[in-house]
């Protein structure tokens, strides 16, 4: 049987601490992936399914951080974790500005280069 990849972006290890921005309180998440379609984000309390969330991250060497609104598509439960499994939250990016698309997208192009 053949597994298919249902990803459409290449992604890149990342851990960085992006800042979410709900109910005008700030939430502190490290990712663990990124892709210019999304990033996943480790937390034993991942936010239910179809959650709309602000959010800003961080990249290496890049001097403005990426403003993006997403959704949350997967949840990792802490009970997932003994099949090796990272709890947490795949967010998908649902509005993000031209530049900022360009600027991740040049980040994760200069760092699948150097892999």
């Amino acid at each position: 049987m053949e597994i298919q990849e249902r990803r459409r972006y290449f992604r890149i290890k990342l851990i960085t601490k992006v800042t979410l921005v709900q109910d005008e309180r700030f939430h502190y998440f490290y990712s663990r992936d990124l892709s210019v379609g999304g990033v996943f984000l480790e937390t034993e309390e991942p936010y239910a399914i179809g959650t709309e969330l602000k959010m800003e991250i961080p990249l290496p060497e890049v001097a403005e951080r990426i403003k993006v609104k997403g959704k949350v598509v997967r949840r990792v439960l802490p009970a997932e974790r003994q099949k090796g499994n990272i709890p947490g939250m795949g967010v998908h990016f649902t509005d993000m500005s031209p530049e900022n698309q360009a600027m991740l997208a040049d980040f994760i192009a200069r760092e699948m280069a150097q892999e």
